[in-house]
């Protein structure tokens, strides 16, 4: 109307409406470049930052405790799609210098670091890094109310004992605080349940920061160092429409703590991950177990040593005090003639160790033992 009134005085009827006209096909012309630009820009950030076709990895851990914990493994496959795993709070593994127990009481024990490396104790992998995101982060992340397909009802239960339906299954628009809800709580019944509800959880991270690649560096604003590797393997997760969505293979047991927990499934964990992940293993043929025995009595020590093999491939199995604690030099025992090469290959690692070989008696549970002596002080590996 403006452009009418301005242009009246000027032009004839048919030249003002030939002029209107051209106006409005430049705004329309405009308004969709504008839109092919806006739909570009994701593009554009995505083809910047996806790590399609490298071989990476990182462990997201959201929270610090059982009330607010939350575990991803995601990898960039250069053979084949991404892929974002979920770990359940409740995985029962050998966590080095503690023994078996969850994977959110490793975050409770040690924090991040822990976790990561039980994560690599249990299914001998490479962790890249480690995204430690503090709790409200999910929810701080997200840009607003998202739309979330629940595969399974959530069901919680209120302080007087009465069970409540929070939402049901299906698509529905929740608000970010919600998503993050989801995953870290488990809510009334089956854990395998809430191992549904957390993928669905994810699965809408997933497709927000598909839309607006920014949005996995503003969940991961406070991932720590490792921040940045994060975020971009959530984008790379993320913009790869055949990218897998999986949790390990996994069985209910009751632990030795007397707590219900999730174990893997042997052979089966063992083939999703030569499957989805192959190009992490540090031992495609076979891991070597061992046992990391304290003979000097100093606090920590076993510690340093179990992360230099473990993180070297090997699989710790036992955590323990030796016999006594009067071992002047670290000693390493091959439990068996078979494991001669792989005790040879530890007194490498550690740059110092006698080396033993047991025949007569060899252990049927490790195959290689490491009594830790005066000669590795507490603090240094």
């Amino acid at each position: 109307m403006i452009i009418a009134v301005a242009l009246g005085g000027y032009l004839g009827r048919s030249q003002l409406q030939s002029v209107v006209e051209g106006v409005v096909g430049s705004i329309g012309d405009w308004s969709t470049k504008l839109r092919d630009l806006a739909a570009a820009e994701p593009r554009t950030e995505i083809g910047l930052r996806s790590r399609e076709g490298e071989s990476a990895s990182v462990l997201i851990t959201l929270g610090a405790g059982e009330d607010d914990a939350a575990f991803a493994l995601l990898a960039a496959n250069p053979d084949g799609p991404p892929i974002l795993v979920v770990l359940p709070q409740d995985l029962l593994l050998a966590v080095p210098g503690f023994g078996e127990f969850r994977l959110v009481d490793a975050l409770v024990f040690g924090g991040p670091e822990l976790a990561a490396l039980a994560v690599i104790n249990q299914f001998g992998i490479r962790l890249d890094g480690v995204t430690a995101l503090p709790s409200g982060s999910v929810a701080d992340g997200l840009p607003g109310p998202v739309e979330i397909d629940l595969s399974v009802p959530l069901f919680v239960e209120s302080s007087d004992g009465s069970v409540s339906r929070v939402l049901s299954a299906g698509t529905a628009e929740v608000t970010p605080d919600f998503v993050e809800t989801l995953l870290v709580t488990a809510g009334v019944g089956d854990a395998f349940e809430w191992i549904q509800r957390q993928g669905s959880a994810w699965r809408t991270v997933l497709d927000a920061v598909a839309e607006a690649p920014g949005i996995a560096d503003r969940i991961t604003a406070l991932g720590g160092s490792e921040a940045a590797d994060g975020a971009d393997l959530l984008v790379t997760v993320a913009a790869e429409p055949e990218a897998f969505l999986a949790t390990v293979p996994v069985s209910r047991a009751e632990s030795s703590l007397g707590i219900d927990a999730l174990i893997p499934v042997g052979d089966q964990a063992d083939a999703f991950f030569r499957e989805r992940l192959g190009h992490l293993l540090l031992r495609p043929s076979g891991r070597p177990r061992i046992e990391v025995l304290n003979g000097n009595g100093r606090i920590g020590t076993t510690g340093d040593i179990a992360e230099i093999l473990v993180r070297a491939g090997f699989r710790l199995v036992r955590t323990d005090n030796a016999d006594d604690f009067d071992y002047e030099e670290t000693l390493i025992v091959a439990q068996g003639e078979h494991a001669e090469g792989w005790a040879r290959e530890i007194v490498e690692l550690l740059g110092r160790g006698l080396l033993f070989l047991e025949v007569r008696a060899p252990s049927g549970v490790v195959d290689v033992s490491i009594i830790v002596g005066h000669d590795i002080p507490s603090g240094e590996g």
